[in-house]
């Protein structure tokens, strides 16, 4: 347990941790959404017209747009593969609660912040489904925490980003005078029917808390004093403090008269104990864990006011359900630099430019309704005497015409006309030169509009797609760390969910479409094989691994699956009817619109009867069945007559078969005669070459040995022709 001291260092050292990030945020919230002028760059300027011409809102208004556009999923999967059954229930709960009104607003309030100045929060509670008389089932909301920069401190050791790893957090909430009244009441009555009667001394101290206003917070050891009462302004600030740590505890099973088992915590043992004993439950085995408590509590500057009263005169807070702090930080951009935490949204970046854009327009404006018209400039001899005609200006001149003296005063002829004009003042270069450019400046860090080098008007159906994606590049870290948001978000609702559906109840699950239905949780059945009691859809017992994921919303996608289911269905409509019809059939389950109801539910019923769609509701099980028993039995007579038809046609089939076998069998033989047919004209071919071959090269050879002779003979015979040639 804290004590109201422990929890004012708490506190304190978280509020001191990020201060100076924190004015820094708050600084950028005023800047955004209350005015551009009033602080210390601008609030000193000596000029008449201070407008603004804001270029950030519209960046603004962009990022916030694709965060809603691309909607986080979350999944749970359990820990254990035969939980399957409380995984389902649990994404439809988490569903059905995420759609609640407050939910909504907790939403959109921290991603709009985060976007601006760069975190925003929302809280998580549990709180009775009614009011009426017997109903005690509570279930999990959600509720914004406005302006979380300023009133939502962390613990300083934290350093993940979705402050899983914080062991407190502290939420600050003003009360007017009569609304602090009325929370000490509500609290301290509820505290005081939570168990048993109050001592006198218990009444005295709760009576005197009801009209007594707190004192001033201040931590001893620090410099800074946090003002819980407003000054000024009637405003008591009360802060709920979350405080989680680890304690010992036991799990204790016991078993009822007949051998069913049930298993709980010790802490949780004092409320039902009389009840387990009037059943006959005894313990059958022990374990000690341990786990993770999480303890609220709401005090002012001068004392804890929920919970039940302490030993030392304290209250003690209350626990709550679930393991982990039920509150959910979203950040924009964000850093540790030195081991301080910073972070910052879009508008850190484009104050600068914005200024400059305001100053600029606003001195032009200043030139153009302080500088005088222009006037004609007249000797004082031109129009004397006509003074008056000239004395008012622009619609309050009436006169049809203006007189002018022709001679002065010696006879000699003035000037006609005026002599001047007074000239307008001039507008400098500079500030005409650079007014675009402050306009550029402010969307080069802020505007994640159209890029020029793609605005062209005639785009195609994929450039558009291109288009987006390249648009959400910029919003892209918001996305992601709000999806890691929405995932924390899940992690703390299972955990509480583990604590408060863990009784018998029927709840509404939601699906993705948006469809809802009712269902049953930790209804006992018994087991048919085994005849042990068992809870259908039990959430209980289980951990669960949570996922997200970034996509388009469920509206978006059912459009481009209508789109190409009717595209199908088109292109199929000749090749293949019945698959066709189907895919009209499934079209008509996703089209929406005014009585379109009738249509969908028989779209739906013929997809049943055609087993493409599961039955999911009893009525629709009921209508299958019903389908099934009406078809009329088979024929005996018909039967055998198929029998028999399929058996001549399986004959039929096996004659074909030999004849075409014996076909085949008599081209393969043609096919073999005529191949060695061929074959063996082939060698003959092949000897008669050789034979051919061979006697070539033998006249060749004796030709070469003919020649050789008559070399041989001529070179005998060449001698003695020389000797018998007769001389001259």
């Amino acid at each position: 347990m804290l004590t109201l001291q422990q929890l004012h260092e708490l506190h304190d050292k978280a509020y001191c941790h990020g201060q100076e990030t924190r004015m820094r945020a708050a600084d950028d919230m005023m800047f955004y959404w209350v005015t551009q002028w009033d602080d210390s760059t601008l609030g000193e300027s000596s000029l008449q017209y201070r407008g603004e011409f804001n270029v950030l809102r519209k960046a603004g208004r962009q990022i916030v747009a694709d965060l809603r556009s691309n909607p986080v999923q979350v999944n749970f999967v359990p820990k254990s593969e035969s939980r399957d059954d409380g995984a389902d229930i649990l994404d439809g709960l988490y569903l059905t609660d995420d759609r609640a009104n407050t939910s909504l607003e907790a939403y959109d309030n921290a991603t709009g912040e985060a976007v601006v100045c760069g975190v925003g929060a929302w809280e998580l509670y549990t709180e009775y489904a009614s009011n009426r008389a017997g109903i005690d089932h509570q279930i999990i909301r959600r509720r914004p925490i406005y302006e979380a920069n300023n009133n939502c401190f962390w613990d300083p050791n934290a350093k993940l980003l979705d402050k899983s790893d914080a062991n407190y957090v502290s939420i600050l909430e003003a009360y007017s005078s009569d609304g602090y009244k009325d929370l000490v009441k509500e609290l301290c009555d509820e505290a005081s029917e939570d168990g048993v009667k109050e001592t006198r001394q218990e009444r005295k101290k709760r009576e005197k808390e009801e009209v007594r206003r707190p004192s001033s917070f201040a931590a001893p050891e620090q410099s800074y004093t946090f003002p819980w009462m407003g000054s000024g302004n009637d405003l008591i600030y009360v802060v709920s403090f979350y405080h989680r740590r680890k304690i010992k505890d036991k799990v204790i099973t016991f078993t009822d008269p007949t051998g069913q088992p049930l298993t709980l915590r010790e802490s949780d043992l004092e409320s039902v104990m009389d009840e387990l004993i009037d059943d006959g439950y005894v313990i059958a085995s022990e374990r000690e864990i341990q786990r993770w408590e999480v303890r609220k509590y709401i005090a002012s500057g001068e004392c804890i006011l929920n919970g039940k009263m302490g030993k030392d005169g304290e209250r003690e807070g209350e626990v709550i359900a679930g393991e982990n702090l039920p509150v959910v930080p979203t950040y924009g951009e964000r850093a540790f630099i030195e081991g301080e935490e910073h972070y910052e949204g879009i508008t850190r970046l484009a104050k600068d430019p914005q200024r400059l854009r305001n100053f600029q327009l606003s001195y032009l404006a200043d030139i153009v309704s302080r500088s005088p018209r222009p006037k004609p400039i007249f000797h004082p001899e031109q129009i004397q005497g006509f003074e008056f005609m000239y004395e008012e200006n622009g619609a309050d001149n009436n006169y049809p015409y203006l007189l002018q003296n022709r001679l002065d005063a010696n006879g000699q002829p003035l000037p006609l006309g005026a002599i001047s004009v007074m000239p307008e003042q001039t507008i400098p270069q500079a500030l005409m030169a650079s007014i675009e450019l402050s306009r550029q400046a402010v969307e080069d860090v802020a505007n994640p509009g159209l890029p020029q080098d793609i605005a062209d008007p005639d785009l195609s159906g994929k450039a558009v797609n291109a288009l987006t994606n390249r648009l959400d590049q910029q919003s892209i870290v918001y996305q992601q760390n709000l999806k890691h948001a929405k995932r924390r978000d899940a992690e703390i609702y299972a955990s509480m969910a583990v604590e408060v559906y863990d009784a018998p109840r029927e709840v509404t699950l939601t699906s993705q479409d948006g469809s809802t239905k009712k269902a049953r949780i930790m209804e006992m059945v018994q087991d048919r094989e085994t005849g042990e009691m068992t809870a259908l859809n039990d959430l209980t017992n289980t951990e669960y691994e949570v996922y997200a994921d970034i996509g388009p919303s469920y509206a978006s996608k059912k459009e481009q699956t209508i789109e190409q289911l009717t595209a199908m269905a088109s292109s199929l409509a000749q090749v293949d009817p019945m698959m066709s019809k189907m895919l009209m059939l499934q079209t008509l389950t996703l089209i929406n619109g005014v009585d379109m109801e009738p249509v969908r539910k028989y779209a739906r019923k013929q997809l049943i009867l055609a087993d493409i769609f599961e039955p999911e509701t009893e009525e629709e099980e009921a209508m299958v069945r019903e389908a099934r028993s009406q078809q009329p039995p088979p024929d005996a007579n018909m039967v055998l007559a198929q029998a028999e038809m399929e058996k001549a046609k399986a004959a039929q089939m096996n004659a074909q078969r030999e004849t075409l076998k014996d076909q085949a069998n008599a081209q393969n033989n043609a096919a073999k005669t005529q191949i060695d047919a061929f074959r063996a004209q082939t060698d003959r071919a092949a000897v008669q070459v050789d034979a051919e071959k061979a006697g070539a090269d033998i006249q060749f050879k004796q030709a070469q040995t003919a020649g050789k002779m008559m070399e041989n003979v001529q070179r005998l015979v060449s001698p003695f022709r020389a000797q018998v040639q007769p001389r001259q």
